[in-house]
């Protein structure tokens, strides 16, 4: 009997490690989404201010193909601009939680924040006093040019 006990402290002992093991690879794989987007979101911004720069008088969302992306670039789904008076403003409505956190840390800008209002509130600081287009979504991470 003492044997059965022994093998069922082993079982219990590794389902528990078994089960950290799977939480860890959990936050990994959530770390590294979040960083892809977030990194995604900075090579679409930029492709997007060189669009602006180069078209002033361009107003509305730039499709794909107007854009100078890289060869290897794929957009994630929700990642889009608007363009308007020859300023970028890149966004993705409804990121997952960490991506205004990701973005902030990568950039140390206060040009990269949450739509509230109508305005731009950074994660650095409280509102910017920049207006955003309607265009951009209510609650949405953006980043400007």
């Amino acid at each position: 009997m003492p044997i059965l006990w022994l093998v069922l402290v082993v079982l219990v002992f590794s389902g528990g490690m078994a089960m950290r093991s799977n939480n860890i690879a959990v936050q990994a794989v959530d770390s590294s989404t979040v960083d892809t987007l977030s990194q995604s979101l900075l090579v679409y911004r930029c492709a997007a201010t060189e669009f602006a720069h180069a078209n002033p008088s361009f107003v509305g969302a730039p499709n794909d193909a107007v854009l100078n992306l890289p060869t290897w670039f794929k957009k994630p789904a929700g990642i889009s601009a608007y363009i308007q008076a020859g300023k970028s403003y890149t966004y993705m409505a409804g990121g997952p939680s960490g991506l205004l956190s990701a973005l902030s840390v990568a950039t140390e800008s206060e040009q990269i924040g949450v739509k509230r209002s109508g305005f731009l509130v950074s994660n650095r600081s409280t509102s910017t006093g920049i207006a955003l287009p309607a265009a951009v979504p209510e609650e949405a991470i953006v980043a400007l040019n």
